[in-house]
């Protein structure tokens, strides 16, 4: 059996809504400003898509479970950091409940 070699993605994400990519630099965002996830603000790399839009795309794969209020700022080239979004996006990463009756069964 032949295994396809390729980044391997865990899920969910955090994403917002893509722009266009010809924006010009002042505009474009190449990166993201999160805050909510961890004690101090994470900075993440804006992701181009195939059609050269971009977009915050983050992983939240390894996030501990609790409940979260997220913003998210964009960043252009030159440093500049645009508005937060609003209002702050809030989700649970909780666990399944224990499972219930359990038993033996012939």
């Amino acid at each position: 059996m032949v295994g396809l070699a390729g980044p391997v993605l865990a899920s969910p994400f955090l994403v917002c809504d893509p722009v266009p990519g010809s924006l010009d630099q002042f505009t474009k965002p190449v990166s993201y400003v999160i805050t909510g996830l961890s004690s101090t603000p994470l900075s993440t790399p804006a992701t181009v898509n195939s059609d050269g839009t971009v977009q915050l795309h983050y992983d939240l794969a390894q996030l501990p479970h609790g409940t979260y209020s997220v913003t998210a700022a964009a960043v252009n080239s030159l440093g500049g950091v645009g508005p937060a979004s609003e209002p702050p996006f809030s989700f649970t990463n909780g666990l399944p409940a224990a499972p219930t009756s359990l038993r033996l069964v012939p």
